[in-house]
């Protein structure tokens, strides 16, 4: 599935929130590590190294998801029930 696929889709248990963009992500800080979970399955990111970011629209507000690879966006939307 093309990441701009997940456009438009909403995560499970958040109907007013919907996905914006998804991107492959890297955020590159000299001299500084910074480090947020998986919106899905909870592992360790450290956001200098790739990753996947989801840009969320909540009722007007834009938020920010960091994911590990696709199959965490995949389950975290429930996107496999939705692919005929």
């Amino acid at each position: 599935m093309a990441l701009s696929d997940y456009t438009g889709q909403s995560p499970v248990g958040n109907e007013d929130a919907t996905v914006v963009r998804v991107a492959p992500h890297r955020l590159w800080q000299p001299g500084r590590t910074r480090t947020e979970p998986c919106a899905n399955c909870g592992d360790e990111l450290v956001l200098s190294e790739e990753h996947l970011l989801v840009v969320l629209d909540e009722r007007g507000t834009r938020t920010r998801r960091y994911f590990r690879e696709e199959s965490c966006v995949r389950a975290w939307l429930d996107a496999e029930a939705g692919v005929e």
